[in-house]
C-alpha cells in the first residue's frame, strides 16, 4: 500500500481547483491536445482507458468525471454510464457537453465521495478512475467501495502516478525517502520553510501522491480485485527546467517513446494505469 502524502490536499481544495477550471479543462486537455507546448497526457490515458475497454458492454461508473469527454464517447457506443465527481463544477462541465453533443441523452450524474458511494452493491459492469485517487490520503476506502459496487468478474481501470518514473532520479529518490514516516515528514517540513524562507511561489496545480506499481498491484488485490493488464504512459525524461524552456520539442520526443509503454522501459513514464477485476 502507498504510504500517506503528507502534502496531499484535502477533499475541499481537490474540489475548489477543480471547479474553478472546470470551464476549460475539455479544451485544454482535449480540444487542443497536441497543439499546446504540453504533454498530451490526459487525451493519451483518455486512448489507453478506450484501448482497455474494447469488448466490453454493460453499465459503467467514471469516479472524476472530469469535464464529460469519456461520458460522452462511451454513451455514444451504448455503454449505461453513470458519473460522479467531487468537483461541482466538472459535472456541470459533463452535463453541458453531453447536453450540447447529445441533446436527447438523460445523463446520471451526481456530486459525490468515491470513499462513500452512494450505489448498491454488484451494480456496475465496470468502474472508471483516471487520475483521482492520487488525491486520497489512502486507498483502503475507495478500493473497497469500488469492489463493492462491482459485480463479481466485473473490471476496473485505473490510472495513477508513478513513484518509480526512472527518467528522474532525483524526484524517485525524493519521493521514496518520503515514504518513510520520519524522514519524510522531516524533508517535507524542511521544504516548506525554505520556500516560505525564499519567499518562493507554490507550484502549479495541487500536488498528490505517487504509487509505486507493485505495491498498488497488493492493494488492489486485498480489496479483491485481480490485475489484468497495465500500461505506463507520459514519458516525461527530459529535466524539468528543459520541459519549461522547450515544452513542444520535450513533448514530441517523449510521445516517441510511447510506444514503449507496455515494456520494461515503462518505468521511464510518469504515469501508470492498471486493470483489474473483481474476483
Amino acid at each position: 500500500m502507498s504510504a500517506p502524502n503528507t502534502e496531499t490536499v484535502s477533499k475541499r481544495e481537490v474540489a475548489e481547483h477543480f471547479s474553478s477550471i472546470s470551464n476549460v479543462y475539455n479544451e485544454r486537455n482535449y480540444q487542443l491536445a497536441g497543439k499546446r507546448a504540453k504533454y498530451p497526457d490526459i487525451a493519451i490515458r483518455h486512448k489507453y482507458f478506450l484501448e482497455m475497454l474494447e469488448g466490453t458492454s454493460g453499465r459503467v461508473l467514471e469516479v472524476g468525471c472530469g469535464s464529460g469527454q469519456m461520458q460522452l464517447d462511451l454513451a455514444r457506443r451504448g455503454y449505461e454510464m453513470y458519473g460522479l465527481d467531487i468537483a461541482t463544477g466538472m459535472v456541470q462541465a459533463t452535463r453541458k457537453l453531453l447536453h450540447d453533443k447529445l441533446p436527447n441523452y438523460k445523463p446520471r450524474l451526481l456530486v459525490g465521495d468515491i470513499e462513500a458511494l452512494s450505489f448498491p452493491n454488484d451494480f456496475f459492469d465496470i468502474v472508471l478512475a483516471a487520475g483521482v485517487i492520487e488525491y486520497l490520503r489512502s486507498d483502503e476506502k475507495s478500493f473497497r467501495e469500488f469492489s463493492r459496487v462491482l459485480k463479481p468478474g466485473g473490471m476496473i481501470i485505473l490510472s495513477v502516478r508513478n513513484k518509480l518514473n526512472l527518467s528522474r532520479p532525483i524526484t524517485t529518490g525524493r519521493d521514496l525517502v518520503q515514504s518513510t514516516p520520519v524522514l519524510g515528514s522531516g524533508i517535507n517540513a524542511a521544504n516548506k520553510a525554505l520556500r516560505a524562507m525564499l519567499s518562493l511561489p507554490p507550484n502549479g496545480g495541487i500536488p498528490g501522491k505517487r504509487h509505486i506499481p507493485a505495491q498498488l498491484k497488493r492493494a488492489l488485490r486485498a480489496a479483491g480485485l485481480e490485475p489484468t493488464d497495465h500500461s505506463f504512459y507520459h514519458f516525461a525524461v527530459f529535466p524539468r527546467m528543459l520541459e519549461r524552456k522547450y515544452g513542444e520539442f520535450c513533448s514530441k520526443w517523449g510521445q516517441k517513446l510511447e510506444t514503449f509503454r507496455r515494456s520494461p522501459l515503462g518505468y521511464l513514464a510518469n504515469q501508470y494505469i492498471i486493470q483489474a477485476k473483481k474476483r
